[in-house]
């Protein structure tokens, strides 16, 4: 069996839509975040997540008419959910907004919508395939699935605001430097769902992957030692 070699930790990707394309080139399936509850575990591949990210993009341009200078409010715990929402918005050049007005939202049901939103969007387990009865909107996951896994042309450049957090706005050079210099760069990042929110959240299970070309794990409802087989080399706290 041939081994991959370890992708060199200094060559950080400028933009999203180059180091996605490297990422599933290199990685294919292999981990890029992994959730870990108490009752199973939620993996999804690089390649996967791509899918999700090009279907994602799709429903933003096509069905939605976002683009850049748009932005999406997104409202959704770390896991692979809140990667695969804003993969698609930065392929697609749109800023995600984590807090403020925007024209669409992604958000974890249970949690308010902006009154600017015109569409929303949820996530969550419990939604199960349809819409909540008393808020209107689609779940994201049934929203996407009739987009192709191919992804539309990419509008992203490293100059393009990807992420905007109160006064904070990170272009996509930024985002990915940022991520990259989260824990080991050779290693596994464990992050709780809990603790690690907004902007760190983003960079450790969104931008990170696709930075360093290695994996996230994600605790929601476990502990440490949930992910002992996972091979976590950093927490962030």
């Amino acid at each position: 069996m041939q081994l991959v070699p370890p992708p060199d930790p200094a060559a950080v990707p400028t933009d999203v839509a180059s180091g996605l394309r490297s990422a599933t080139d290199q990685l294919g399936f292999r981990p890029a975040v992994t959730v870990l509850r108490p009752s199973r575990r939620d993996e999804q591949g690089v390649a996967t997540l791509a899918q999700w990210a090009a279907k994602g993009a799709h429903l933003l341009e096509a069905d939605l008419g976002l683009g850049p200078g748009n932005r999406l409010r997104v409202d959704v715990p770390a896991g692979w959910t809140l990667a695969a929402v804003c993969l698609a918005a930065w392929w697609a050049g749109i800023a995600v907004v984590l807090d403020g007005d925007a024209e669409v939202a992604v958000v974890e049901e249970g949690r308010p919508a902006p009154a600017s939103a015109t569409d929303v969007l949820w996530t969550g387990p419990a939604v199960d395939g349809a819409p909540l009865a008393t808020t209107g909107g689609e779940p994201w996951a049934v929203a996407v699935q009739a987009f192709p896994d191919a992804p539309p042309p990419p509008r992203a450049g490293a100059e393009l605001i990807a992420l905007v957090d109160g006064p904070r706005r990170f272009d996509q050079r930024e985002l990915l430097a940022d991520a990259a210099a989260l824990g080991d760069r050779r290693g596994t990042l464990g992050v709780d769902a809990a603790t690690v929110t907004g902007t760190r959240a983003v960079l450790a299970v969104a931008a990170r992957p696709i930075a360093v070309r290695r994996p996230t794990v994600v605790l929601a409802g476990t502990d440490r030692d949930a992910a002992a087989s996972d091979r976590v080399t950093t927490w962030l706290d």
